[in-house]
């Protein structure tokens, strides 16, 4: 990310990270064919991350704040080799974020209502789509121990320190646009998840039990997809593990 203004920042807080191993096969299913998923512990990856948006600027200016969002990710290799995500699907409360992000960053985003409650040190998200669909999710969770940065080479690491979003433009365009934070501050969670038609509505079948993560946030800086361009042979790879 260069030193100008960024495209697009957003501070995040409250993050839950829900994470299920999916057979290889039917992960391939759900990704284009120009992208791979990318396997560990004998497993593809699906993950619903739930969060609190407290900033959402573009290009500099403050657009909105006090949002709340919930994406559906996988874990995908471009074409090159390069580690990142594939969203399939984005949701969050506002319509004009949602409405920037699509045509800005070309991700599926969709409007949803999403609401977010505390009680008795626990915390519960309630989101459904607005398309008339049901999909969501209902999380109850609480935060244990304190927060650190996943240790390098580790599932743990595998599954949150991603810089990289694989998308597509018109007429199947293959893009890839720029993820930047810190290491995401991790702590245990005590949590329990329903998906409600989420994993289902885009053909996402599970393939063991979840595992969860916490986070208080980070800020991150996203830049706009741009066109994929294969790595120069024997150059490493950012994101390895």
């Amino acid at each position: 990310m260069n030193s100008g203004v960024e495209p697009l920042a957003v501070a995040v807080s409250d993050v839950l990270f829900c994470h299920w191993p999916i057979d290889e096969d039917a992960a391939e299913a759900v990704v284009p064919p120009w992208l791979s998923p990318d396997a560990l512990a004998g497993s593809a990856w699906a993950s619903v991350v739930a969060l609190r948006m407290d900033r959402f600027d573009a290009f500099g200016l403050p657009v909105r704040e006090g949002l709340e969002a919930v994406n559906l990710r996988t874990y995908v290799r471009g074409p090159s080799g390069d580690r990142g995500v594939y969203f399939r699907s984005l949701d969050a409360t506002d319509r004009l974020a949602v409405g920037t992000a699509r045509r800005l960053f070309r991700l599926p985003y969709h409007r949803a209502r999403i609401d977010r409650s505390e009680s008795g040190g626990k915390t519960t998200v309630l989101a459904r789509r607005c398309d008339g669909s049901g999909a969501g999710v209902t999380a109850t969770f609480s935060p244990e121990g304190e927060p650190d940065p996943p240790e390098p080479d580790t599932l743990h690491s595998f599954l949150t320190e991603r810089y990289r979003y694989f998308t597509e433009g018109p007429l199947g365009t293959r893009l890839v646009g720029s993820v930047g934070h810190e290491p995401w501050p991790l702590q245990p969670v005590d949590a329990t998840v329903e998906v409600d038609g989420l994993l289902s509505a885009e053909g996402i079948e599970t393939d063991g039990d979840p595992l969860y993560h916490y986070s208080p946030g980070v800020r991150i800086r996203i830049g706009p997809p741009g066109p994929v361009r294969s790595a120069p042979a024997g150059r490493r790879r950012d994101g390895e593990v």
